[in-house]
């Protein structure tokens, strides 16, 4: 299996930052001498934490957010500072008292001052430039001092910390920062890490959209705003940082150096071991040819009813002309199936482009390669089964320890249970879901007695814009399966 996960899909900086007085053009500056010394290069996140996090739109799941502190710790380490402390309810706080605890943890490891809190009249500008994937209008009177800043495509508040805070520089690919020194390198740092004057109030405002980007590349994902501002007079706060402070008195989110162990990303939990298949359908199914019979497409599906049944998922109930359709599009019914059935999104339909692609896999008998202009992908293999119900099983229930998955060894390793990751992936909430699927019969490679067996690959893939043509619709597919 392949997963393609650009930095680029899920967070791209829309490099607006703003020193600059009303009427003039927001301006990228460097880190005044009083600001903390900027790393000398990027630092690509370790661990990749885009890895474990959705393809695209806002994503609060604990596995996403825990690899992604630990990759801010070990960029923070590299500076000499301590881990970056949160509380353990992070995911289920507002944007904004999100982004004031990052902000302040930031910067209090520096001995800078904190934010005092989040102004109501900093949100509400904060929440105009959300909305239209800009930065704050101007704050005005009562406010000096003003830092704006904006990004679009993030996946959480600790996916922008470490792309404004430790990915900014050169190397980065930020708008005005080609080589060290350029204006626009460490912007997005320096905003969260301004001096402000001793004794003074700083407060801030932050607010996203979560459908509000509005760049190509990730359309209808995410979009944020974030004003700092030195107060001049007195200002409403909705939240103040001596109250956050209590929320790291009890339990902390913890870091992981990957996401958590047995769990797909959407977080459903793997089978506690290898299922042997019950009843044992290779008994009822050809043993050389593929077999799409009703004997053995009967006896596959109560095995995988089986297998469900002790995972608490719902008995798969097939369309009345499956065993017409071909193996492709049987192999888009079931998987679309496996996903609704544990209440994930459906894969919209399946698309030429993307069948082309996975016929690469199958002709080659190998995982399919990666495919071009899309948002996020995973691809799947399967040799030797004798129907797309078996290749099914073999993905979903059959694929950790003792089956016959290659990147699963007897002592287990981090390619157990991939394939069924892969099915089960968060494919975000920008763009269409969109499937290709393809069949060999006789493709198969692999030697001994699978040799010029079949041959199965599925590409999935989020595109950001919708196809023009479809091969097969997943509402066709429900509305011709109507039943008395």
């Amino acid at each position: 299996m392949a997963v393609l996960l650009s930095a680029t899909g899920l967070l791209v900086a829309t490099g607006l930052v703003d020193l600059a007085a009303p009427g003039r053009a927001a301006a990228r500056t460097t880190s005044p001498a009083s600001v903390p010394r900027n790393p000398a290069h990027s630092l690509a996140a370790n661990p990749d934490y885009f890895q474990s996090c959705a393809l695209s739109g806002i994503d609060n799941t604990p596995g996403c957010l825990q690899v992604a502190l630990q990759a801010i710790d070990n960029a923070r380490k590299k500076e000499g500072l301590g881990p970056l402390r949160l509380p353990a309810d992070f995911a289920r706080l507002p944007f904004g008292q999100q982004m004031l605890l990052v902000v302040n943890g930031e910067r209090i490891a520096r001995h800078l001052a904190p934010v005092a809190g989040l102004a109501t009249r900093l949100e509400t500008l904060a929440g105009r430039g959300a909305a239209i994937d800009d930065l704050a209008p101007w704050p005005g009177a009562g406010f000096e001092r003003v830092k704006r800043d904006a990004a679009a495509g993030f996946a959480n508040t600790l996916d922008l910390d470490y792309q404004w805070l430790y990915d900014d520089g050169p190397g980065s690919g930020t708008t005005g920062c080609s080589a060290p020194g350029d204006q626009g390198c460490w912007a997005d740092r320096n905003v969260v890490l301004a001096a402000y004057p001793s004794g003074s109030t700083l407060l801030m405002g932050a607010a996203d959209d979560p459908t509000g980007d509005t760049q190509p590349e990730d359309r209808g994902g995410a979009s944020m705003a974030l004003v700092l501002a030195q107060a001049t007079d007195h200002e409403a706060l909705s939240f103040n940082w001596n109250l956050a402070r209590t929320t790291l008195r009890r339990a902390t989110l913890v870091p992981l150096p990957q996401a958590p162990a047995g769990f797909s990303p959407t977080g459903i939990p793997d089978p506690k071991h290898t299922e042997p298949p019950v009843p044992d359908y290779l008994t009822r199914c050809s043993e050389t040819h593929p077999d799409d019979s009703p004997t053995c497409l009967s006896a596959v599906l109560a095995a995988i009813n089986h297998a469900r049944a002790t995972e608490g998922v719902r008995p798969m109930v097939l369309p009345r002309d499956f065993a017409q359709m071909s193996t492709a599009e049987q192999l888009f019914v079931v998987i679309n199936l496996e996903r609704v059935d544990r209440n994930l999104p459906p894969f919209a339909g399946m698309t030429t482009a993307m069948d082309a692609n996975a016929a690469e896999g199958a002709d080659h008998a190998d995982d399919p390669p990666d495919p071009h202009n899309v948002l996020g992908d995973d691809e799947e293999w399967s040799g030797g089964a004798v129907n797309a119900l078996d290749a099914d099983y073999g993905w979903m229930y059959n694929d950790g320890r003792g089956s016959g998955n290659l990147d699963c060894p007897r002592i287990g390793g981090p390619g157990c249970w991939d394939h069924r990751h892969g099915i089960l992936d968060a494919f975000g909430t920008v763009g269409t879901m969109v499937l290709g699927a393809a069949y060999d019969p006789t493709g198969d490679t692999a030697s001994g007695g699978w040799a010029g067996g079949t041959s199965m690959a599925v590409t999935l893939a989020v595109q950001l814009a919708p196809p023009r043509t479809w091969v097969v619709t997943w509402a066709r597919v429900v509305a011709r399966d109507v039943r008395p």
